[in-house]
């Protein structure tokens, strides 16, 4: 019961944390000229999409891990966080 107490307690700080950092990022964002914004918005979805094509075309963990070190250290992270989302199963990942 303490344990949970204290889980919740830690959950609701991180959401507390991240909320206020999402629109401290927000304000930050929309302070910029709106041809920056479409240019971020368009590199930010050609990574995401990447990064789902390489969890589609990868068939094991081994393979992914091996693809994705060729890749930048931003569409790596990209990438193990769409495996564990939308392919968990695929790569034997336990969802946290």
């Amino acid at each position: 019961m303490i344990d949970e107490n204290h889980d919740e307690v830690i959950a609701n700080a991180i959401n507390v944390i991240t909320e206020k950092t999402s629109k401290s990022l927000l304000q930050n964002f929309l302070k910029l000229k709106t041809e920056l914004q479409l240019n971020i918005v368009l590199i930010k979805s050609a990574q995401l999409l990447l990064a789902n094509i390489l969890c589609q075309v990868a068939t094991n963990r081994e393979e992914l891990e091996k693809i994705s070190a060729d890749q930048g250290a931003e569409i790596k992270e990209l990438t193990f966080n769409c495996a564990f989302t939308g392919f968990s199963n695929k790569f034997d990942l336990s969802k946290h």
